[in-house]
Parts: C-alpha cells; sequence; structure tokens
C-alpha cells in the first residue's frame, strides 16, 4: 500500500542503485511516470519480481498505465522474470489498445522464456490483425521460426519494407538457416552483410563445423584473420572440432597456443575441446595434462577424458572393488559399521591410486566422498570429485546426497532433472 503526502513513509518502495538515485528521490511526486518506467527496468534486469509488482501496484493506483510505454516496460518486466502468464494478462487487456510495441515485448518475451511456438502465433496475430512489423520485430520474429516456409516468407518481407540489410535482422536469418542446415542460404545472407561482427563469423564457422565442411571453416577462419577480426573462445572451438576429426595435431597445437595467449584456455569449453582434440589425435598424456589443470570441470570433461583415456589406454585401467556404506534394505544399526569399514577401505583407495572421482549412487560413493573432502579440509587435493545424482531422484535428493550437496563435499555435483536444477543449482 502506498502513502501519498505523509511525513513518516514506509520502507522505500525502489532499488537502491546507484544510477537511480536521482529518479528515486524524485519519485515522492506521483506524476513521474518516468521514474517508474526506469524503475522497471531495473526490476527487470535484476529479477525483481516483488519490486516489479509493487511498482505495478502505484501504477495501476494512479493511472500511469493509459501509456504504451509503461505496458511495454511491464510486459517486459515480467517476461524477465519468468512469469509469462502475468505478462500475458498485460498485453490481453481488453480496454487497451495493442501496439507494434507491446507485440514486440510479448513476442520477445515468449522466445527468452524458451516458447518459440507461442512467439510464432503472436507474430502472426499481429501480422493478422494489421498491425505493422517494424526492425524490432523481425529478430524475434526469425528466432521463433519454426519452418523453413515461414523463414522464406519473412526474408521476403524483409524486402517488402526495405530491411533486408539491417544488420540485427540479417545476423537473425544467418542464424536461423543455419538452425535449418540451410549453408548457402546462411552463406548468401552473410555475404550481403556490410558490417559482421564476431558472433556471426563464429556461427558460421560453427554452422560449417556441425555439417562435417572442414574445408570451409578453415576458409572461414582465414577471412576473420584476413579482415582484421579477432577469433573468440567460440571461434576457437569450432576450429579446433575440424583439426580433432582430421587429425591435424601441428594445427591444433598452434591454435592452443593461440588460446593461451588470448587466455582462452581457462574456458572450461575450449578446455574440453582441446582435451577432444588431443584425445583424437592419440595424445592422451596431453589431454591429460589439460584436464588436471582444469579448476572446473563439467560432465563433458569428464565424458572426454574417460573415453580417450578407455580407447588410448585400456590396457592400464584399473579396476578395484569399492566397498558399499549401506546394502538396500539394511538396518540403519548394521550401517554404521558398514559405513565406518566402506570409510576406512575408501581411505587405503586414496592414499594407494588418488583417484579422479566420478560416482552415482550414495551406496558406493559417499565413503570415497568423504575421505576426499577431509583430505582437501586439510589442504590436500588428491582428487576431484564429480557426483552425477541418481535419474531416479525426480524432485527431491536423498539424506546421503543432501549431506554432499549442503556440505560441499563433492567439487561438482550434477543433478538430471529441471526442477532438481532449480532447488540445487
Amino acid at each position: 500500500m502506498f502513502v501519498r503526502n505523509s511525513k513518516k513513509r514506509s520502507s522505500p518502495l525502489f532499488f537502491n542503485y546507484s544510477f537511480l538515485s536521482t529518479a528515486i528521490q524524485s519519485f515522492q511526486q506521483p506524476h513521474y511516470l518516468t521514474t517508474c518506467i526506469a524503475s522497471l527496468q531495473a526490476s527487470a534486469h535484476h529479477k525483481n519480481l516483488a519490486k516489479g509488482k509493487e511498482i505495478h501496484s502505484y501504477m495501476l493506483l494512479n493511472g500511469f498505465l493509459n501509456s504504451p510505454l509503461s505496458v511495454t516496460s511491464l510486459i517486459n518486466m515480467y517476461s524477465k522474470c519468468n512469469q509469462m502468464n502475468h505478462a500475458l494478462s498485460i498485453f490481453n487487456e481488453p480496454t487497451r489498445e495493442i501496439n507494434v510495441f507491446c507485440f514486440n515485448a510479448i513476442i520477445s518475451g515468449y522466445i527468452t522464456n524458451g516458447f518459440p511456438e507461442e512467439g510464432f502465433e503472436f507474430y502472426q496475430k499481429m501480422r493478422n490483425g494489421g498491425v505493422v512489423p517494424d526492425k524490432f520485430t523481425f529478430p524475434c520474429a526469425i528466432k521463433a521460426c519454426l519452418d523453413v516456409f515461414e523463414i522464406k516468407k519473412i526474408h521476403g518481407l524483409l524486402f517488402k519494407f526495405g530491411l533486408e540489410l539491417d544488420v540485427f535482422i540479417a545476423s537473425a536469418l544467418v542464424n536461423c538457416h543455419l538452425k535449418f542446415g540451410l549453408m548457402e542460404h546462411a552463406q548468401v545472407a552473410f555475404e550481403e552483410l556490410s558490417t559482421r561482427d564476431v558472433v556471426l563469423w563464429n556461427a558460421m564457422v560453427n554452422g560449417y563445423a556441425q555439417i562435417s565442411q572442414f574445408a570451409m571453416v578453415l576458409k572461414t577462419f582465414r577471412r576473420m584473420n584476413d579482415e582484421g577480426i579477432v577469433p573468440s573462445r567460440f571461434t576457437v572451438t569450432g576450429v579446433l572440432s575440424v583439426f580433432a576429426e582430421t587429425g591435424e595435431l601441428d594445427n591444433g597445437r598452434i591454435i592452443h597456443g593461440f588460446s593461451m595467449k588470448m587466455g582462452y584456455d581457462s574456458g572450461v569449453a575450449v578446455s574440453n575441446s582441446l582435451i577432444d582434440m588431443y584425445g583424437k589425435c592419440k595424445c592422451i598424456e596431453d589431454a591429460l595434462e589439460i584436464f588436471e589443470m582444469m579448476s572446473e570441470k563439467d560432465i563433458f570433461s569428464w565424458n572426454s577424458i574417460i573415453s580417450h583415456r578407455g580407447q588410448c589406454a585400456i590396457e592400464s585401467v584399473q579396476f578395484m572393488q569399492i566397498y558399499r556404506s549401506r546394502e538396500v534394505g539394511q538396518s540403519y544399526i548394521i550401517s554404521v559399521g558398514t559405513t565406518l569399514i566402506a570409510i576406512a577401505h575408501a581411505l587405503w583407495i586414496m592414499i594407494k591410486i588418488r583417484p579422479q572421482i566420478l560416482c552415482n549412487g550414495p551406496g558406493t560413493c559417499l565413503p570415497l566422498c568423504v575421505i576426499s573432502f577431509l583430505y582437501k579440509v586439510v589442504g590436500i587435493r588428491w582428487s576431484s570429485t564429480f557426483y552425477v545424482e541418481s535419474i531416479a531422484k525426480v524432485t527431491s535428493l536423498s539424506l546421503s546426497d543432501l549431506l554432499l550437496y549442503k556440505w560441499r563435499m563433492a567439487d561438482q555435483f550434477f543433478v538430471q532433472w529441471p526442477q532438481l536444477q532449480k532447488k540445487y543449482p
């Protein structure tokens, strides 16, 4: 509830962001619509739904919702806060005239939240309702296209409106053609652009890599250098995938050196590409060295090193029996003893072979995770632990897994269901 003309005010309505300080001070006068809009934009940027709703309430009480800009800002705020039902209710208000800006906001919101079909439906409603799209409509509509026929229709409209050379629209067009595997169309759209940023070059490099046109990947990469475009991490991963498939170790080492010079080798994606390249070139020691140097490892890092190490040195793999801390159906009293035995055995394994641990299931992994964690507490990092939660755990973790997560025993903790990923990021 908002109180006007009161000497003593309740808790502040707006965020304490430095760039809004002037606006916040002047907000005490209710006619400052620009302040509300700026605050909505801040709420959207910081995904602060609670504050966004407070501002919405204030605007509703003071009649600020007649402005097209305020409606667009509200739709954008709710979209950025993943509340598309609220954004849709604002859009569908029967007393409000819907213009191109509202359509752009709702289409963009659906695309951002991963609902391209709904976004494209609103684009079609826009066209059927006689609302003329602008240069901000088409990038979102192109991203939402789900078949080749629709993208060709939009491409024709671009010529009608004289927007075929707009950089943002053409960039979206190139990426859409790549999504459908239409490399020739993507190449034509790419060549028509007068200005090409590194993101577009990366799209072409990785697009050719995905369809195994390795010669075109390297040709595009050379053109980047000739035109003075500095390759980014995504460029490097695309080029490394070529050398991994062709087995060009020397060229791969050159790209590795470039990555080190630019500081790209510290990124997980580039390190994974380097592991894959060295592994496929049968240089398992180089792949292992990169893997060991990674401060952060994801599931692709583990999968790659396990796969290549298994292919190159399967005869050196050691198989050891690991004691379970508890069998299924075992009583809790007996489990205390078996857990202590399993931890003692895990201690012996840690001292003997210092393993890198990729595990799943508390019955076998908990003793090793506990020992590895205790060593790290005293400053001994003999091993890294990557724990993958069982796919059977859909809505909640088991007690053992909860302990691993809360106490940070595992270096990486991976859950397999989206609802668990939100609860345990």
